[in-house]
């Protein structure tokens, strides 16, 4: 009977012992579980801190490239714009002013319109260049840009054609007449007295005139014509004006 209550008295204090060795294990096993869990959260937030890094490097490189990309294009633009542009006096040169005669042309040709062409020499440039420099002479030339400018529509051009001579193109007219109306008034623009340092002095300009089509259909012709016609008025007198041929009764 001693012997039977000793062994039972024995299990219960290994049974014991075991409980208490299992709930150890499930504390260490409880503290495991918590330290993944940890591991997992320190890990997903690792991963979406490296996400945004990343995202914010994309956004910051497309920025730098779109901006890159709008300079470029910026770029491309002035320089298309300079080649177009008389560099002295910011007034179209010789290329464009025959692309926007072609434009003019069509409209004429669609709508049973003229459009002329003014060439413009400047009266004793050489005197100013030759008497208060080539600087003031510059001078000279960008207000003569800006007078010239100012007295045409929109839908004209002034172009500076070389040197002191200019070539304007008077689109969409219904009378031939009407160019040598538009020429008085470029005249009296260009007359009108120029402040230059302390000193005023004055522009004068002989023109010729040639019109689309009375005198032809050929853009370097036309242009010819009205430098040869601006030569006439010269001849007559510097500061005239001169058609190629006279405008017939108001046509």
């Amino acid at each position: 009977m001693m012997a039977s209550l000793e062994r039972s008295s024995d299990a219960a204090a290994e049974l014991s012992r075991l409980e208490a060795r299992i709930a150890a294990m499930r504390g260490v096993l409880a503290g495991l579980l918590q330290e993944v869990a940890l591991a997992e959260h320190r890990l997903s937030a690792s991963r979406a801190s490296q996400l945004v890094e990343a995202n914010e490097r994309l956004v910051v490189a497309a920025l730098s490239s779109q901006t890159h990309a709008d300079t470029v294009a910026g770029e491309l633009d002035e320089v298309s714009r300079r080649a177009e542009l008389d560099a002295l006096t910011q007034l179209p040169n010789r290329a464009l002013l025959l692309d926007r005669c072609a434009q003019a042309m069509a409209r004429s040709q669609r709508h049973g319109t003229r459009f002329a062409l003014l060439f413009l020499d400047l009266d004793r440039f050489k005197q100013i260049n030759d008497e208060r420099g080539h600087a003031a002479g510059d001078e000279a030339l960008r207000q003569v840009a800006r007078r010239l400018t100012e007295a045409v529509r929109a839908v004209d051009t002034v172009s500076r054609h070389s040197g002191d001579e200019f070539v304007v193109l008077l689109a969409d007219l219904s009378q031939a007449g009407d160019a040598g109306i538009i020429a008085d008034k470029l005249q009296a623009a260009l007359k009108a007295p120029a402040r230059m340092g302390e000193s005023d002095f004055q522009l004068r300009a002989s023109i010729g005139i040639s019109i689309y089509p009375d005198d032809g259909t050929d853009l370097q012709k036309l242009i010819t014509l009205a430098d040869a016609a601006m030569y006439q008025a010269k001849r007559r007198q510097p500061g005239g004006i001169a058609f190629h041929a006279a405008p017939a009764g108001g046509e």
